[in-house]
């Protein structure tokens, strides 16, 4: 992540210049004929390229906290993210970012169970940008957020799931960066965890730290996000309050147990939604 081009001069946290991505996509075999049907019994499928963003354009100011709601199951937040974050290149368009945006990781699955949860905490923070001596100086800050004194040297096959998150996402927001971005749930852990997280990322928000936070529930929207878009076919079909946001796509559409259960789903590392099926 330290590679990323940054432009430190920029008046909006990140900005999106006429953003147009191209993916792959993979498809199930159609047709009524027996060998089509005999293709979709072997699980034959075709790669096609699919439009994701064409034209896409909007500035996101310093401080804010964005949510980016899907108008439906096709449309890409991920993608969106990924964009933002710069794990993702356009194939045409620009992406720029004053500062770097960081992803607020939360699969345990991170974690090698083959590693001490001190080496763990190294790798992942260095994924993330940090710097070998900058993990050193929020190390204590890490191993008291997290409660990892019990557990630090120990490997981290040895830890609970709820534990692995917490390390995740603790090293996450050690990196002390000015934007994040989130897919899934914005804070995770049992309710005494929570409340400790919620605190910190109210506090962030507070100092001018920019957010950028999809697949969230309406609950958790409503309490932080301070403006919603709304992404579908390939474009922004609105840019204005929650509220707003809401009411075009229904509260039925959004999770609601985000706050409540931790979803393992893919992060905006991933390129798991890279590759879908359509009947």
């Amino acid at each position: 992540m330290a590679r990323i081009h940054l432009s430190p001069n920029l008046a909006h946290a990140v900005e999106f210049e006429d953003v147009r991505l191209q993916m792959p996509r993979t498809r199930r075999r159609k047709g009524g004929g027996r060998g089509d049907r005999l293709r979709r019994l072997a699980r034959e499928t075709s790669k096609v390229r699919q439009d994701v963003f064409s034209g896409l354009s909007l500035a996101v100011e310093p401080g804010e906290a964005v949510a980016v709601i899907a108008r439906d199951r096709r449309a890409d937040t991920v993608e969106f993210l990924r964009l933002a974050a710069g794990t993702l290149i356009p194939d045409h368009g620009h992406v720029h970012r004053r500062d770097t945006v960081v992803p607020i990781l939360r699969r345990a699955g991170l974690l090698n169970a083959k590693l001490t949860v001190r080496q763990n905490i190294f790798v992942i923070g260095i994924l993330l940008g940090m710097s070998p001596e900058e993990i050193n100086e929020r190390l204590d800050w890490i191993v008291e957020t997290a409660g990892l004194t019990k557990a630090l040297d120990g490997y981290a096959r040895a830890c609970p799931p709820e534990l692995r998150r917490r390390i995740v996402w603790t090293v996450s927001m050690a990196t002390h960066a000015r934007a994040f971005a989130t897919q899934g749930s914005l804070i995770v852990g049992d309710e005494s965890f929570r409340e400790t997280g919620w605190a910190h990322v109210e506090g962030l928000k507070a100092e001018g730290v920019t957010f950028l936070v999809a697949g969230q529930n309406a609950r958790v929207m409503e309490r932080f996000c301070t403006r919603a878009v709304v992404i579908g076919d390939g474009a922004i079909v609105l840019d204005g309050t929650v509220a707003e946001a809401l009411a075009l796509v229904g509260r039925g559409t959004l999770q609601d147990d985000d706050e409540e259960t931790i979803d393992d789903g893919a992060d905006v590392l991933d390129a798991d939604r890279d590759e879908w099926r359509a009947d």
